[in-house]
């Protein structure tokens, strides 16, 4: 979630596992961040919160990240990203760490 106001923020981390928070760097608002396993365990937990608090799903983003040691190369979304998509709507975002 990319623009939550403190409570929800907060609220967040009660309400679904694997949710963290963090003040944005310029806007006056909280970035919430929720870890999605394989299994999907908090998807409905997410999607309640979501239902409950309003969130707009303009505001909802997934966020893919890669880390590899072996350098670019094609790599695939995992298959529980288009089961999440299916719940919920929103952007794709990707990126791209080489370690």
């Amino acid at each position: 979630m990319l623009n939550l106001d403190k409570f929800q923020a907060i609220t967040l981390t009660r309400e679904v596992s694997e949710a963290t928070y963090e003040q944005h760097p310029e806007n006056a608002c909280f970035v919430g961040s929720v870890c999605l396993n394989e299994n999907l365990d908090n998807l409905d937990d997410l999607n309640i919160f979501c239902v409950r608090q309003q969130i707009p799903l303009t505001e909802c983003d997934i966020h893919i990240s890669v880390a590899s040691t072996t350098g670019p190369k094609t790599i695939s979304t995992p298959m529980f990203v288009n089961k999440v998509l299916k719940h919920i709507d929103c952007q794709l975002t990707f990126s791209f760490q080489l370690i």
